[in-house]
């Protein structure tokens, strides 16, 4: 008797979880925006998307191994811009995912940014590399290079040329747009 109570006490409340994850999936998605892309910036063997974090700022930190990792933070005068390369992985490898992002922040009033070398930590700019290659990734600053930025209408233009010292990088130009 107390199993037949109980059955419709559970799908209630099945119901409304998943009720509750719907709105916040729609409200996620009209926080970020996400454009996959296939353009000079993307290697044919991947897929690069490029995606602007609204009203969200980047908390730059170091773990105890001197390690650069950020935390994305509310702040309704700042954007995250968000560049990431996925490589198409290996069928068979369990452990064959590449992945390059570069990430870094900008004012909402901002309507033409153009930066070079260090001053391109003026928007705390980052490169992470993420693979299974021992030391050979994470989270490094970018110091070396040139961004150009502008907005029209709500679109950004963005060109990016940047070295990196410590590892590896597929990724070395971006130019892309995204609204």
């Amino acid at each position: 008797m107390k199993k037949i109570i109980l059955l419709p006490f559970f799908i209630l409340l099945l119901y409304c979880k998943s009720a509750k994850n719907k709105v916040d999936r729609e409200n996620k998605m009209e926080e970020e925006i996400e454009i996959t892309t296939k353009n000079n910036s993307c290697p044919q063997d991947g897929t690069c998307t490029i995606e602007i974090l609204k009203n969200k700022s980047l908390a730059i930190k170091k773990d105890e191994f001197n390690q650069i990792y950020f935390q994305e933070i509310v702040n309704n005068k700042t954007s995250i811009i968000k560049f990431q390369y996925q490589r198409d992985n290996e069928k068979g490898y369990a452990d064959g995912n590449y992945r390059e992002e570069i990430i870094f922040e900008i004012n909402n009033t901002e309507t033409s940014l153009n930066l070079s070398d260090n001053a391109l930590q003026t928007t705390k700019m980052l490169f992470g590399r993420h693979c299974f290659c021992k030391g050979q990734a994470g989270y490094f600053n970018i110091t070396k290079g040139n961004l150009s930025l502008t907005k029209e209408n709500e679109e950004y233009k963005l060109t990016l040329d940047f070295l990196i010292t410590e590892v590896p990088q597929i990724i070395k130009t971006i130019s892309t747009s995204v609204k």
